[in-house]
């Protein structure tokens, strides 16, 4: 298969924007990578240099450790997935994922087993002589996949295919994508900017921020422990509660006042490399799911605002005198507006964040919770 490397490429398009700077990305052999950002952060140029359909300005991309900067599309055996189904209307499912391999002038019999081999996996044997105006959006996605499949493809390059599906469609086709790469075992380089759709999808998540890489792991990784305030507030949802605190000092202990209260933060999660200074400002993030009903004396008093069913459970909005925040909770909890929740944060699952910079300033948790 293929190891795709990319080692300082930026690329500067000729009205000047910057739509990539300096990335430096591996995506392993057999692996599924997701690159997750918003839109114009440079994730689906940066697919396109993979494809070869641009040339970066600067840097390299390789392909098992040889640069193929200057070789062509047809050459580099990636195949692309899009949004758009980019399905020929005149032709049937048969003929349309036929095509790519008419072009690679196999034999009849070559061509008819790939697509029936490939129309077999996604599901699509029954409808070959159908033509894509009376097929479903998620049938029509199939089509384009298997389009691409029967190439045989060393790399899959997949960008936002399932934006135009409604939710249900996506659901079940991020399953079927999922299974699709266990079964080929080829490496996959998918674009999105839901983060739910790359958390399901990717063995590992490479977060985008203004055409930089900014964050690499898998997403338990990256979800445990954003490096900065910028992927903190990407990944979740709901969105990690933020606090504006101030850093202080008691000997070797360091403490935040988050809601009123002291809260010693743990010491074997203190990262010694950091520029700690007593005072300095910070930003204190805690997840919804983090905040757990409490019995003790000295829990936070939260009065509850408005309640949002979510099925198994339910987003609560809270507040400690004018600070508001969100709490979920089981759905077989019974909580209405107007009760007052008596809550605590393990300083275990907190997360800190410099003011300035907004870079994480903890060690990553320990599995279980605890550093």
């Amino acid at each position: 298969m293929a190891e795709i490397t990319l080692k300082g490429a930026s690329m500067t398009y000729p009205n000047g924007t910057k739509a990539l700077t300096s990335v430096d990305l591996t995506v392993r052999d057999h692996e599924f990578l997701v690159l997750l950002g918003p839109s114009g952060c440079g994730k689906s140029t940066l697919l396109r240099l993979v494809a070869g359909l641009e040339k970066p300005t600067e840097g390299e991309v390789l392909f098992d450790g040889k640069v193929v900067n200057d070789l062509e599309p047809l050459k580099r055996n990636v195949a692309m997935v899009f949004q758009s189904f980019a399905l020929y209307p005149h032709l049937n499912v048969y003929k349309n994922m036929a095509f790519p391999l008419k072009s690679m002038k196999l034999k009849p019999e070559e061509i008819q087993r790939r697509v029936e081999e490939a129309a077999k996996i996604l599901d699509i044997e029954h409808v070959l002589n159908r033509r894509p105006r009376v097929l479903s959006g998620g049938q029509r996605q199939r089509v384009a996949l298997g389009r691409a499949m029967v190439r045989e493809p060393v790399v899959f390059l997949l960008d936002e295919p399932l934006s135009n599906l409604d939710v249900k469609m996506r659901l079940e086709l991020r399953d079927q994508i999922v299974s699709l790469h266990k079964r080929l075992g080829t490496t996959f380089l998918y674009v999105t900017h839901d983060q739910a759709e790359a958390m399901q999808l990717g063995d590992r998540l490479a977060v985008m921020d203004t055409g930089r890489i900014v964050q690499i792991g898998s997403p338990q990784e990256i979800y445990d422990h954003p490096n900065s305030l910028y992927v903190a507030d990407f990944i979740g949802a709901p969105k990690m509660n933020f606090f504006a605190a101030l850093l202080r000092a008691d000997g070797p202990n360091w403490s935040v006042r988050l809601l009123g209260r002291e809260m010693p933060l743990p010491p074997e999660r203190i990262d010694q490399d950091a520029a700690l200074a007593p005072g300095m400002r910070v930003v204190v993030g805690v997840r919804p799911e983090d905040f757990a009903l409490s019995r003790r004396e000295d829990a936070y008093a939260a009065a509850v605002g408005q309640v949002m069913p979510m099925g198994a459970t339910q987003h609560v909005e809270a507040y400690v005198g004018n600070q508001r925040f969100l709490v979920s909770l089981n759905s077989h909890t019974p909580v209405c507006e107007g009760d007052t929740l008596r809550l605590e944060v393990d300083p275990h699952t907190v997360h800190l964040f410099a003011a300035e910079g907004g870079q994480n300033l903890l060690l990553p948790p320990r599995k279980g919770g605890k550093a």
